[in-house]
């Protein structure tokens, strides 16, 4: 056990994590205070002692095939993230990987200070940040741009593995949390990959056949319904439904959710791009003319 704390049950001493200094229990607030743990994993934060950069350590609770093959499967679909799309600013960054004596398996990688989108949704309503929320699922889907170039598919977007910061007005936009990425060149050929997903956020095709772009664009579009209209609506976990139902949203607006949301997935976008696209062209139709600080390039 590592000298460092008790709530460490790894051996801090041996490498890579010799590595790293300050190695604390992930705290609910994303920094280094109290234990944040889940049936899956266990999660520290430490720093680089040459770097000074920030890590996160994820280590499977326990041996298993579930818990192994989950985590593996985000490995291999970052590290071919990393290879490919080298110095995106949207995805974290494999420094180490392995298994522990005990046959845990484990990743250290970058860790983003950023805090999860869903921090800043509440139950209530927000209009006046409209414009803020289609710009922060405009530069998602551009991250998305990027990662289905390379035919990988996140398949479990949600409001916890969207990392979120304001800069002067500007989303700045992490994605994290690959375990049910599908790899189209890993997974293609091989058995039926059912991926762990999140329900409301997950397009309802994944359960029986392989996803694409189309399951993405769906889980953007719940997350940017979210945002405008609260968590309440996931607990009717119909959100195709809840869009259609919904009085409140502006008729052009909802036109656009109900194309991304759409249960049968040959009805939605095809693509991130053509859902940024008109995300684009409606903000530009609400947000005041010559606000060039409201605009997202791209």
């Amino acid at each position: 056990m590592s000298p460092i704390g008790a709530t460490i049950d790894f051996d801090a001493r041996d490498p890579p994590f010799n590595q790293f200094k300050d190695i604390k229990a992930l705290a609910k607030n994303r920094r280094g205070q109290g234990s944040f743990e889940n049936e899956r994993h266990h999660l520290y934060v430490g720093s680089d002692r040459k770097s000074h950069d920030g890590v996160l350590i994820k280590i499977t609770a326990r041996p298993g095939l579930v818990y192994q093959d989950n985590l593996e499967n985000e490995i291999a679909s970052l590290l071919r993230i990393n290879e490919s799309l080298n110095g995106s600013p949207y995805f974290p960054v494999v420094k180490a990987h392995g298994k522990l004596r005990d046959g845990r398996v484990y990743i250290i990688a970058s860790f983003f200070d950023e805090f999860p989108l869903a921090n800043a949704i509440g139950n209530e309503r927000m209009p006046r940040r409209t414009a803020i929320y289609i710009r922060t699922a405009m530069e998602t889907a551009k991250a998305f741009e990027e990662l289905h170039s390379l035919k990988i598919y996140h398949v479990d977007l949600n409001p916890m593995n969207i990392l979120l910061r304001l800069e002067h007005g500007r989303p700045i936009i992490r994605i994290i949390d690959f375990e049910s990425s599908y790899d189209w060149e890993r997974h293609s050929a091989g058995p039926f990959y059912n991926p762990p997903n999140t329900p409301g956020y997950s397009a309802p095709e994944i359960s029986r056949q392989a996803p694409d772009a189309r399951a993405d664009v769906f889980s953007l579009g719940a997350v940017l319904y979210t945002m405008l209209a609260g968590f309440g609506w996931t607990w009717e976990n119909d959100v195709w439904k809840c869009v259609d139902g919904d009085g409140e949203i502006d008729q052009d607006l909802k036109r656009l959710l109900l194309k991304a949301v759409d249960p049968r997935p040959d009805n939605r976008y095809a693509s991130m791009a053509e859902f940024h696209g008109d995300l684009g062209a409606y903000l530009d139709t609400i947000q005041p003319s010559g606000d060039a600080s409201a605009k997202t390039s791209r």
